[in-house]
């Protein structure tokens, strides 16, 4: 840069403006542009330790408890210290009432296989009692064909025949008797008598014929049908027991079961319970700064997290804190859309996309000899791994506002989202990009929300172009942009200008300037007077546009980027 010294001390013309104070000027010359975006963020650690909500939330509500202790943000914990007390005293009551349902179930349980037990143990005895009487029946039948039958047959066989030796000598007793009565040795009557006897024994004969014929010809068949249906009635009660008995053990080992599983279901309902006031003491699971959580649409004034304090209910899985690590810090800055196709991230290959290269081996003989010789190892060894960096993002310079004195610290973006993110309502029009800038090395003192301007360096360059300071250009997208030009000792004069690819410290002039002309820098600085009052520039009118708090074309000059110059 080319800087002049010059002084006018008295009006140069009536119509034009009056300059007084040194005026310092830049010569205009050729030179390389690299695009630079500048924008605005907040750290965030790289590595961050949620600490999250378990307690379940109750049916029909999304609100799981109430938070009745809660650590100072920003305090240094150790790994185990307290960090959250939530409200567990409906989650006790809960309890108590589940340690009698659960002891019920488990008392009911118990009856249950006491009574399967008594079951088998009745049905094993029912069961020994039939065979006992099938075995029984079974003896009756074989004791009735081979002993109590023959037994009756022989009985009877020794009387037929008894009787048949009283009936003949009751006949020779009546040969006798009429030789005796003939005689005169008895009378008639007393022979009478004697026959009479001997057609008892003629009856008692035919009787006991009679009874050996009822004995083979009904007897015999119905005792012997009815100790045959003896057996089958008791085999049939045999097997029906064996049914019933099958049943019941069923019956009785399914109501056991579905007891033990209404005991087992209310168990682990009150170990839940337990558990969910165990998770009501949320400890630190490292050591580190404790920063309480803000969702991304709280931090635009969307969403409907509830701060973090006591007595504010927490839902079920709602992010109370972090613990971040702060050996690795991020910045979350917002990329304009205009500029998110010139920002890139880190370059990552994962195992995946390396196998299935490598797999090409199989098809293709030359790399299939290089994957049996030296890439087996590698796809091994790339399978552990979640990621490889193939190519690191743009470099950036980071500067933290909180260590304004501190040199500006290095770091590349990290990556690009590929959705827009979130605004507020102040800026639904404007779509941006959430962008991870990461600083390089360690630093200390970074703690996560400090705010930082970040200058990342893209890959778009212009070559050989003429450059001037931002500060020189005055003017809108609407009036045009207009630089002072110093022609050695004459009045400064007014010049349009047409502007292209620009950062925050330089633009290009593609049109308006030639190279060695001098602008002038200090424009703000000095005061611009006329007789007619302050002079009009385009369609406003009063003080000459200089660009203040904002870049030439009303940009924002921490969002510098090709294109807000009109080029």
């Amino acid at each position: 840069m080319a800087v002049g010294t010059w002084f006018v001390w008295s009006k140069l013309s009536d119509t034009g403006p009056t300059f007084k104070g040194q005026l310092i000027t830049h010569t205009v010359k050729r030179e390389n542009l690299q695009l630079v975006v500048t924008e605005r963020g907040t750290l965030e650690a790289a590595q961050n330790r949620d600490v999250i909500c378990q307690v379940k939330a109750s049916k029909g509500s999304t609100i799981a408890t109430t938070i009745r202790w809660v650590i100072d943000d920003g305090s240094h914990v150790e790994q185990g210290d307290e960090l959250v007390r939530l409200d567990d005293s409906g989650l006790q009551e809960q309890l108590k009432t589940q340690m009698i349902v659960r002891d019920k179930a488990k008392n009911d349980w118990r009856q249950a296989e006491a009574t399967q037990k008594i079951t088998v143990s009745q049905n094993e005895s029912d069961l020994a009692t039939a065979k006992v009487a099938l075995e029984l029946a079974d003896l009756d039948l074989k004791k009735f064909h081979e002993g109590d039958f023959a037994q009756q047959t022989a009985d009877v066989g020794g009387r037929i025949l008894m009787a048949e030796s009283d009936r003949e000598q009751w006949q020779d007793r009546d040969v006798w008797l009429d030789r005796m009565v003939s005689k005169g040795y008895l009378t008639p009557k007393q022979a009478q008598s004697d026959r009479y006897r001997l057609q008892g024994a003629e009856l008692a004969l035919k009787k006991v014929n009679e009874e050996k014929r009822v004995l083979s010809e009904y007897t015999f068949i119905r005792t012997g049908k009815e100790l045959q249906s003896k057996i089958d009635e008791a085999k049939r009660l045999l097997e029906r027991l064996k049914t019933t008995a099958v049943l019941k053990e069923e019956q009785t080992q399914s109501d056991a079961e579905t007891k033990k599983s209404v005991y087992l279901q209310e168990k682990s309902r009150a170990e839940e319970i337990e558990d969910e006031i165990r998770k009501c003491v949320i400890t630190a699971p490292q050591d580190g700064l404790v920063v309480y959580y803000t969702s991304e649409q709280a931090r635009f004034g969307g969403g409907s997290q509830s701060i973090v304090a006591q007595g504010e209910p927490v839902r079920e899985g709602q992010k109370i804190m972090r613990i971040p690590n702060l050996s690795q810090m991020l910045v979350n800055v917002r990329v304009h859309e205009a500029m998110r196709a010139k920002v890139r991230g880190d370059s990552l290959l994962y195992p995946t996309d390396i196998r299935q290269i490598l797999q090409v081996g199989l098809i293709r003989p030359m790399v299939k000899m290089i994957n049996d010789i030296g890439a087996v190892a590698l796809r091994d060894k790339l399978v552990t791994m979640d990621q490889i960096l193939i190519k690191r993002g743009l470099p950036a310079e980071i500067s933290i506002d909180a260590f304004a004195s501190r040199a500006s610290l290095r770091g590349h973006v990290k990556t690009v989202d590929e959705v827009p993110a979130q605004t507020d309502w102040t800026s639904m029009d404007v779509t941006v990009y959430r962008t991870m800038v990461s600083i390089d090395g360690e630093s200390e003192g970074l703690k996560p929300g400090m705010k930082a301007a970040v200058k990342i360096y893209t890959e778009t360059k212009a070559e050989n172009v003429l450059i001037i300071p931002t500060q020189s250009v005055i003017g809108t997208l609407t009036s045009g942009f207009f630089v002072y030009v110093k022609e050695g000792e004459k009045k400064p004069f007014k010049k349009q200008i047409q502007l292209g690819m620009n950062n925050e410290k330089m633009v290009e002039v593609k049109e308006g300037l030639s190279e060695g002309d001098e602008v002038i820098l200090n424009i703000r600085d000095l005061e611009a007077k006329s007789d007619k009052g302050p002079e009009k520039t385009g369609e406003g009118k009063g003080k000459e546009k200089t660009g203040g708090g904002k870049g030439p074309g009303g940009a924002p000059k921490n969002g510098s980027g090709e294109g807000k110059y009109g080029g």
